[in-house]
């Protein structure tokens, strides 16, 4: 007699941003062989909403009058639930409700960069962080240098300034800044425009019971961020993903699971 068929999976859980036909990987990682590093999950639940009843009912004499003569269900949505254990930044800016793009920038210097002045005492932002202190930025006035401490402020981790100096006027074109930074990696997110993203996954599962190997392709979910998330939270966060699965251009279904093992 076989084994009951009990079921306990894992799975290494990948995600991809979709953006047209363009696929970027929520964690890079060149030594990984999907290019892509799984990421860390905590659940996944699939869900099905039923579309609406059809019902068609004889209208003949007698008992059989109103009686169903035929019946169906409409086609229904089906939906995706993932909830992370880690948050890369690109599922950050699902947690804002907006897009991410990340970079990365190589060390470098910038010399007599033009220095738009917004307003005298507000920080503005440089077009780099982690500024380094040697050599020191030069922030001159045409030609005449400014005193560090005295005329400005540099935060040098965040590549912000403050202009204190009162000769400088607001926009004045003659300001200019040179400075080094170092290599970083950047990620950019505006918030709060993009409220849902579509994603492509896969899931190399295992049912650690049987020891049988299944394939999970869900081909496109467009998801977005289930519930509010506290940011100061005492526990790491975790971050709960929802939305409905499409059936994507060229597949046959919302999403599709293959499970294999090694024949008797």
């Amino acid at each position: 007699m076989p084994a009951p068929a009990v079921r306990q999976f894992a799975g290494d859980i990948r995600l991809w941003k979709k953006d047209g036909t363009t696929f970027i990987p929520v964690i890079p990682n060149a030594a990984d062989p999907d290019g892509n590093q799984p990421i860390e999950t905590n659940a996944m639940t699939f869900a099905y909403e039923a579309g609406d009843e059809i019902n068609v009912v004889s209208k003949r004499r007698g008992a059989r009058y109103n009686q169903p003569i035929h019946s169906e269900t409409q086609p229904g949505t089906t939906s995706v639930s993932v909830t992370l254990l880690e948050i890369p930044p690109l599922i950050l800016a699902r947690m804002l409700y907006g897009e991410g793009s990340s970079a990365t920038i190589i060390a470098g210097a910038v010399t007599d960069d033009e220095l738009p002045v917004p307003a005298l005492g507000v920080p503005l932002q440089l077009p780099h962080r982690l500024l380094k202190s040697t050599p020191a930025p030069v922030v001159k006035n045409g030609a005449s240098p400014l005193v560090a401490g005295t005329d400005y402020t540099i935060d040098y981790r965040r590549g912000q300034i403050v202009i204190k100096a009162a000769a400088v006027t607001i926009d004045d074109p003659d300001v200019t800044i040179s400075y080094s930074y170092d290599a970083q990696v950047s990620t950019s997110i505006k918030g709060g425009a993009v409220p849902t993203e579509a994603y492509y996954l896969t899931g190399d599962m295992e049912d650690r019971i049987s020891g049988e190997n299944g394939e999970l392709r869900v081909p496109q979910v467009n998801l977005t961020t289930d519930g509010d998330v506290d940011w100061f939270s005492a526990e790491p966060i975790q971050v709960t993903l929802t939305g409905n699965a499409l059936v994507a251009a060229g597949e046959e279904a919302p999403y599709t699971f293959d499970s294999y093992r090694v024949s008797a």
